[in-house]
């Protein structure tokens, strides 16, 4: 333990002076904070870009993917519709940053179900009359929707004229509107006999067939793709970590030598600035595996917990723990603050160095060996010379013995 915290303090040191002799400069403090915060921003948009080389859930399992064999959303009544988007995605695409469903290195990352259903769409999204049905259909669709808005106008119209009738005992000429309503009711039913009609073209397609049945799978198929998905999601975290310390591990490994070469070779500058390196390289790999355990231990330990404090009706019990811990976390943070931060000695050393009342904190005059306003004496003989020095600092002004 003391080996660990004169290691610390040493660090400290090489992180806040040059040297015993040379104190370190506000303007090189700048300078080194700027350094600090710009090698920092690298390394983390460099993990960033590393991190992305990993397939992730949404890679391996896309969300279509995830409502087809998890969800079953699609269904005989709305798979068609629901295909439909897919099929003319790179038809309808007007945007110049535009990603294709189908690219081969997206539908590489997928699970083996999923990536026969992208590449069969894919296959069938280049099949010029299938796309011509399905563009006949989204049209007709479209023009269909916009029928529906006018008719519900129109009838709401004519049910507005038909109680003021009623209200007023007059006659208006509703007559007009009742045409245009049913005339919009017969078009609805044209179109929607179209949709129908392009409807069964597409079903009657061989492609078509075969995609319904990689979308409709078996229970067991389908318990098969839930249980992989679910063995994705419990290794993805650690297998995340590990590939992350790839690249973390070689940039503190050369910050870390950098520091040791220094401090052995006595170079106080270089020793400051891969002390503050070091310092930055580590902060990742700290941040990066307290990630993981904050992901792991309440999604997989306290899972099991809850569920054994459910069965016996003691979840009264997780509310007592927390507050405990919250407590003994309080306690722990403010005795740290008092007695390493903001401790006696320190708060008179702060004191003394900006000359006032190591009691009161008050000015002190020039030469005063008591603080005239509370009346605490400021000096203390030296063990050592028998001399009086300063109460607050750790070595005396004459001998320079450490008290």
């Amino acid at each position: 333990m003391r080996k660990l915290k004169a290691k610390i303090n040493s660090l400290k040191t090489r992180l806040t002076s040059v040297s015993k002799e040379e104190p370190l400069n506000k303007l090189s403090l700048a300078v080194i904070i700027i350094l600090d915060l710009f090698v920092l921003t690298l390394v983390f948009n460099g993990l960033n870009e590393h991190t992305q080389q990993l397939t992730t859930a949404n890679e391996y399992m896309p969300a279509a993917a995830h409502s087809i064999f998890i969800g079953q959303n699609w269904t005989s009544a709305n798979r068609i519709s629901q295909l439909q988007p897919f099929i003319l995605s790179d038809r309808n695409n007007a945007c110049y940053r535009y990603e294709s469903p189908f690219e081969e290195s997206r539908i590489k990352l997928m699970h083996p179900e999923a990536r026969r259903f992208f590449e069969q769409a894919k296959g069938l999204s280049k099949d010029k009359p299938l796309l011509d049905l399905f563009l006949s259909r989204q049209k007709t669709v479209e023009e269909r929707t916009r029928t529906e808005a006018a008719f519900d106008k129109a009838k709401k119209s004519y049910d507005t004229q038909l109680l003021e009738n009623i209200a007023n005992a007059a006659k208006t000429d509703s007559n007009a509107t009742s045409t245009t309503a049913r005339q919009y009711a017969q078009k609805i039913d044209r179109l929607t006999g179209e949709i129908r009609s392009a409807e069964q073209q597409i079903n009657a397609h061989a492609g078509i067939q075969e995609i319904w049945k990689t979308v409709s799978p078996d229970d067991a198929t389908r318990d098969q793709i839930v249980s992989d998905y679910k063995r994705f999601q419990f290794w993805f975290p650690l297998k995340e970590l590990l590939w992350q310390l790839v690249f973390l591990l070689p940039i503190f490994g050369v910050f870390y030598w950098w520091s040791t070469h220094s401090v052995k070779k006595e170079k106080p500058i270089q020793t400051l600035i891969a002390s503050h390196l070091l310092v930055i390289a580590s902060l990742p790999i700290l941040l990066k595996v307290i990630e993981l355990i904050i992901d792991i231990i309440p999604k997989h330990f306290f899972k099991n917990l809850f569920r054994l404090l459910e069965s016996l009706r003691l979840m009264a019990l997780w509310s007592y723990f927390v507050i405990f811990v919250s407590i003994a976390v309080g306690l722990f943070l403010v005795c740290f603050i008092q007695r390493k931060v903001f401790n006696k000695q320190k708060v008179m050393q702060k004191r003394l160095a900006k000359g006032a009342c190591i009691s009161c904190n008050k000015q002190l005059p020039s030469g005063a060996k008591s603080c005239p306003f509370c009346g605490t004496s400021q000096f203390v003989k030296c063990s050592a010379c028998e001399q009086e020095t300063p109460i607050g600092g750790t070595c005396c002004i004459h001998c320079g013995a450490r008290r």
